[in-house]
């Protein structure tokens, strides 16, 4: 009985002197994310998703352009093999071991059967919106 009270005593002191072992961080959802670090991306792609996440989301989901800060990391996929009609984007948690959405947009409109190319700034918004609703879920 004594020796289970100095174990007791002994695991006590060493949580509050912050020797035990961490524990491991909650996995991030995508429903919690609030602040989101982009990288760069080829063709500006980066600069338009900054844009389309500030208008759709109306400061609930904040760009920050410190990693550290970061809840998720928003990159590009095999963006070299991309072109400018298409592109594929990942959100991943900070440690880059956990992809919490991915989506895929192109230029073109499928609501008006719109032919012409829009270029990124179409591709952006086509891309925050798949993320808005996932997020939404």
């Amino acid at each position: 009985m004594v020796n289970g009270r100095i174990a007791a005593l002994f695991l006590g002191l060493a949580f509050t002197l912050g020797l035990a072992p961490a524990r491991a961080q909650s996995p991030v959802q995508l429903s919690m994310v609030r602040k989101i670090y982009i990288e760069k991306m080829d063709n500006n792609l980066d600069q338009y998703l900054a844009s389309a996440i500030s208008e759709k989301f109306h400061g609930s989901l904040t760009v920050v352009l410190d990693r550290q800060q970061a809840d998720a990391i928003l990159q590009g996929v095999n963006i070299t093999a991309q072109n400018t009609t298409k592109s594929t984007v990942e959100l991943v948690d900070p440690s880059h071991r956990v992809v919490l959405w991915s989506g895929s947009a192109g230029d073109r409109s499928l609501m008006t059967l719109d032919m012409k190319h829009g270029g990124q700034q179409k591709i952006a918004d086509h891309l925050i919106g798949q993320m808005k609703k996932a997020m939404q879920r």
